[in-house]
């Protein structure tokens, strides 16, 4: 079904080009009927609209920064939501990588999951090009990677992340190099395997990042010890039709992309744009909207990004 999808929609090509000639060939019959007219220019600009969301956009890689104070410093490159496979493979992957290494003076490489979506069995041939990164990768995975849905593809794609030099995480930790800088990695939203209670293992006076797949794993959270919570999932909503696109994000809460701080719900503030009331704790979460697509290979208003994260 999706191989069908993705072929199809090579069909745009010819239909615009239909709609053109019938424009060209049938312009002075349809200057008397406005109509028709203003029926075949608004499928002119829906099928150009169609093949820009599916042939260009979805291929831009964007590279965005944003300063994050958590009081201490470090400059983070995050990449989600790859979904390499159906629409996108190795070569994409290349392209994230080599803009990756022009960035100057990187700490780490975050992936807060989702690195498949419908692959092939062969899972060695996608991820190759992570080998290539010039900085220490910690990773975790996704409900696509964790059967929901998805193949059961776990055991096999932490082999083949661990051979490509990315630093496996599942509910468990590390530091990155050279730095005091805590990366707890958690388990999937969806899957039920983001174990809150690792947080209790760290304090305050640790410089602790979360990695994990789901924002809505933060609402779980029982206390403020996290500095900076790191995810994905929602892919900014992929089709960013106004009006329409929010309803879609795969989220409890209104997450969408970007910045957003956690507040207990007792403390007032006049602006809601970037935040989240609870009732348990202080938090900084960042969700990127990632580089990969589902559902349908196109994308708007939202193009692939790489998300460098300065932090101070």
């Amino acid at each position: 079904m999706h191989n069908f999808i993705f072929y199809s929609s090579f069909l745009a090509f010819p239909f615009l080009l239909f709609l053109i000639l019938l424009l060209h060939r049938k312009r002075k019959i349809l200057s008397r009927n406005k109509i028709y007219l203003l029926i075949i220019i608004l499928f002119l600009l829906i099928t150009t609209l169609f093949i820009y969301a599916r042939f260009i956009e979805r291929n831009m890689i964007f590279v965005k920064t944003t300063t994050i104070e958590v009081g201490f410093s470090g400059k983070i490159v995050v990449i989600a939501d790859l979904h390499l496979g159906v629409y996108k493979n190795e070569n994409f992957l290349k392209r994230v990588v080599d803009k990756i290494n022009k960035i100057e003076n990187i700490d780490a490489v975050l992936i807060p999951g989702d690195f498949t979506y419908c692959p092939p069995k062969n899972l060695d041939n996608l991820f190759y090009p992570l080998k290539k990164i010039n900085a220490p990768i910690y990773a975790v995975l996704g409900n696509h990677d964790s059967e929901k849905p998805g193949q059961p593809i776990q055991q096999k794609l932490k082999e083949v992340l661990e051979k490509n030099n990315v630093i496996f995480l599942h509910n468990t930790s590390s530091v990155i190099e050279n730095k005091d800088i805590k990366i707890l990695g958690l388990g999937d939203n969806w899957a039920k395997e983001d174990d809150i209670s690792k947080i209790d293992n760290f304090s305050k006076d640790d410089n602790l990042i979360v990695l994990t797949h789901n924002p809505d794993t933060t609402l779980q959270y029982n206390n403020s010890i996290p500095d900076l919570t790191i995810t994905g999932h929602t892919h900014g909503g992929q089709i960013r039709i106004p009006f329409i696109y929010k309803s879609m994000i795969p989220c409890v809460y209104n997450f969408n992309q970007g910045l957003y701080t956690l507040l207990p719900s007792s403390v007032s503030t006049e602006s809601t744009k970037n935040i989240i009331f609870t009732n348990n704790h202080y938090g900084k979460v960042f969700v990127t909207a990632g580089i990969g697509e589902v559902g349908l290979p196109m994308r708007l208003g939202i193009p692939p990004t790489i998300e460098v994260l300065e932090l101070k």
